[in-house]
């Protein structure tokens, strides 16, 4: 009597194998936006915090030179949008990111940062 072969056959195996490598090269180009993305956040809300009577000039002087310092090209500091909602100061951000993928197929990402102070 034979024993039932049990494993993965070369179809099973060649099946995987592709939908690991898709996966691993869309987190390989989505992985560095995202990692921009935080570091917008954390730049906006460390000027919301630190900027002693924030005025629309100040915000921008401030996330100026926290992106430049961290290499952040997606925005710009005169992107920032600052207004108020009731007695709090709020800054938002958004921007998008086309990412190129093979042949005319892309990814499109888009980002909103929003920092308020009361």
């Amino acid at each position: 009597m034979a024993a039932k072969e049990r494993g993965l056959s070369m179809t099973g195996f060649l099946f995987t194998t592709v939908v690991i490598v898709v996966v691993a090269l869309v987190a390989f180009r989505v992985g560095p936006s995202y990692i921009e993305y935080f570091t917008v956040q954390k730049a906006l809300d460390q000027t919301m915090t630190e900027v002693q009577n924030p005025t629309v000039a100040d915000i921008r002087r401030s996330m100026d030179r926290r992106l430049s310092a961290d290499y952040v090209d997606s925005v710009r500091s005169s992107d920032v949008l600052v207004g108020r909602e009731g007695n709090q100061i709020v800054a938002t951000l958004s921007w998008q990111k086309v990412l190129h993928m093979i042949g005319n197929a892309s990814i499109l990402l888009e980002f909103e940062v929003r920092s308020t102070r009361g």
